[in-house]
């Protein structure tokens, strides 16, 4: 596979490197340095720090120089909260919409897929697009792909946190049982027991806060 050397390629392969943590938050990033890791010309690389800083995932200090941006606790409540309600009214509609049988089965499916990271101990890749994939049954069922669209950098910003609280020890094994009462609840025609179970899901701040504290060094302070 040929090495990214457009400003569009370095920006997707740079994004992918600080969703999984690869690029750490805090640690320092240089035009200089990443030119050379892509055989390009700093104004390329330039280009696509300047997508990444507005996307609010590098962040450049005056006489310090250029970092991958901490995880910033408010920024990912907000965005959790968004997500909750949005995907509380996608489940509302679809339980209430009739006619489940067929993404219940695409569901069960997932979730016997999901099965075998239960032991994982990182947000790898394969279980990622197995968890999205998950809540895109319930949300394609009734909406189009705009809502998933409108949620976007959100959603970037969100896989970047589920790495952080794994990371933390809130373990892969949580998030399959959490999916697994999801759909019993589902499949019980349980609408308010579905909906409560999706919110405890999603709320991952309050689960993780307290849990281990090794993560808090990825997080933003007030410094």
């Amino acid at each position: 596979m040929s090495k990214p050397n457009t400003a569009e390629e370095i920006y997707i392969d740079l994004l992918n490197r600080i969703i999984s943590l690869e690029l750490e938050p805090g640690q320092k990033i240089s035009e200089n340095a990443i030119s050379e890791v892509y055989g390009v010309s700093r104004s390329v690389v330039r280009n696509s720090f300047a997508r990444l800083m507005q996307n609010g995932f590098l962040v450049v200090y005056p006489q310090r120089g250029t970092y991958v941006s901490k995880i910033d606790l408010d920024y990912i409540r907000t965005a959790l909260l968004i997500r909750i309600a949005i995907e509380k009214e996608m489940l509302y509609r679809f339980m209430t919409k009739g006619n489940m049988k067929e993404t219940i089965k695409k569901m069960e499916e997932n979730v016997n897929e999901q099965e075998r990271f239960y032991y994982a101990s990182e947000y790898i890749s394969e279980f990622k697009e197995l968890d999205e994939a998950f809540h895109e049954c319930i949300i394609l069922s009734v909406e189009n792909k705009n809502v998933l669209k409108t949620l976007n950098e959100q959603l970037l910003h969100i896989s970047r946190w589920r790495k952080v609280y794994v990371k933390s020890g809130y373990r892969i094994s949580h998030l399959v049982d959490e999916h697994k009462e999801i759909l019993a609840a589902i499949k019980d025609n349980d609408v308010s027991r579905a909906m409560d179970c999706m919110s405890k899901h999603i709320d991952t701040i309050s689960a993780v806060i307290g849990f281990n504290k090794e993560f808090l060094h990825y997080v933003k302070t007030d410094d």
